[in-house]
């Protein structure tokens, strides 16, 4: 058995975007393993470290990215404001903490699946996993729809953030023992409003608790539709 999980990127240059990756696919294929289940390198007969790698996935940036902090603001030489404005965050300055907003989105039919986004890549070296403190989150993505975004905290000796086209960005991951079927779906207005008018009743809301997001969420069966109606 496997569960569907629907994905879409909401980027503009949307049809670049790459199906989350095997984080075990991309471990091994460092050859860190060995035929003969005695030798030190041979972590592929090691049950506990395989079951880590369970419905673990990696997910790719789509562009070359960097932004710096200079005498208490931000500035980037690439692409335009437009293009920092919608995607970077400002938490903090002086604590440095920011949300990098890469506009992927998933969900699924199942009653309920909870998965782990934003956990470290800490097979990857890229500057992200260099200069970056990942804040992780888990949700249930059968009962919210929202889109993703990416919020750390820049580490004391750094100053800028910069990420590469096809760099790991973070980890996914799926709090199942079943297979994960990855289904892409092409975001329409529908759904933005969905999204947009979830995100509304949820900041006028006094909410504790991630049950308090997933009793205001409705619309279930609509989305499934309109993304059934959208697939790729």
């Amino acid at each position: 058995m496997a569960i569907t999980v629907y994905w879409s990127c909401l980027e503009d240059d949307w049809i670049r975007a790459e199906e989350p990756e095997k984080v075990s696919k991309r471990f091994y294929e460092k050859k860190i393993k060995d035929d003969d289940y005695r030798t030190p390198l041979a972590v592929n007969h090691c049950p506990s470290f395989n079951g880590s790698l369970k419905n673990l996935y990696a997910v790719k940036s789509l562009y070359n990215y960097s932004f710096t902090i200079e005498n208490n603001s931000c500035f980037s030489e690439m692409h335009d404001q437009k293009f920092f404005d919608d995607h970077v965050s400002v938490r903090s300055m002086e604590k440095k903490f920011f949300s990098y907003l890469n506009k992927y989105i998933f969900f699924t039919d199942e009653k309920s699946l909870e998965m782990t986004a934003y956990e470290h890549p800490i097979f990857e070296e890229n500057a992200i996993t260099e200069r970056c403190m990942i804040l992780p989150g888990k949700y249930d993505i059968g009962k919210w729809f929202r889109n993703l975004e990416l919020s750390f905290i820049l580490k004391k000796d750094f100053n800028t953030f910069s990420v590469k086209n096809q760099d790991v960005m973070y980890y996914l991951r799926f709090h199942t023992k079943e297979n994960i079927n990855f289904k892409q779906f092409v975001m329409t207005d529908k759904l933005q409003k969905m999204i947009d008018g979830h995100l509304l009743a949820n900041s006028q809301s006094k909410l504790g608790s991630l049950d308090s997001f997933y009793n205001i969420f409705k619309g279930k069966k609509y989305i499934l539709k309109e993304i059934n109606e959208n697939l790729l």
